[in-house]
């Protein structure tokens, strides 16, 4: 079943009979409010199909709790829904990165005895980290430094560098990906 077919549904309104000069009901916030949300998360994602597919989700949330509580305002309800559901996915990424991810101090091996070819590849590992951090934008580059190498904590980190705890994931989150995709097409 579709979203429209649901949302005819619980209008109680067949799609046939929805054919009018004035939509009402659902088949009005449908058409009004998808364009507006698909917008909303294409700007923040970059992505068509993840802005369509997220789009699609707030208003089966909405369409879930609409025809048991009567909502005032549908268009404010949505917004704070799509807020809800990038708030989650972010979460949803920073946690999968962060458990895909190694703190730097973890994997240090401690050599036995000096040898030029690993201190070679140390060189040059460290060099290409360094490449790949200085590609990041200053406040992003502080703000993970602060977290990976000094150890704050993202909420400790907002109130350092004047950003709301969410604007902080969003760094690291770019910050980790940047990282991820230099260190796999090495």
């Amino acid at each position: 079943m579709s979203l429209e077919d649901d949302i005819h549904r619980h209008s109680g309104v067949e799609p046939s009979a929805g054919k009018t000069d004035e939509p009402s009901g659902f088949d009005a916030i449908y058409r009004s409010e998808v364009p507006s949300l698909v917008r909303f998360f294409r700007r923040r994602l970059g992505s068509y199909d993840e802005a369509d597919d997220l789009a699609q989700e707030a208003l089966t949330r909405f369409l879930r709790v609409s025809p048991a509580t009567q909502i005032a305002t549908p268009q404010a309800y949505l917004r704070r829904i799509a807020t809800n559901l990038l708030r989650d996915r972010a979460e949803r990424a920073s946690t999968r990165l962060a458990e895909l991810s190694v703190p730097l101090v973890e994997g240090l091996d401690h050599p036995t005895e000096y040898d030029q070819h690993r201190e070679l590849e140390g060189r040059q590992e460290l060099e290409h980290y360094g490449t790949i951090l200085r590609q990041l934008k200053p406040k992003t580059l502080e703000i993970f430094l602060l977290s990976r190498v000094d150890g704050f904590t993202y909420k400790e980190i907002a109130s350092k560098v004047g950003m709301s705890v969410w604007g902080v994931k969003r760094q690291m989150l770019k910050a980790i990906a940047h990282i991820d995709h230099h260190r796999r097409n090495r």
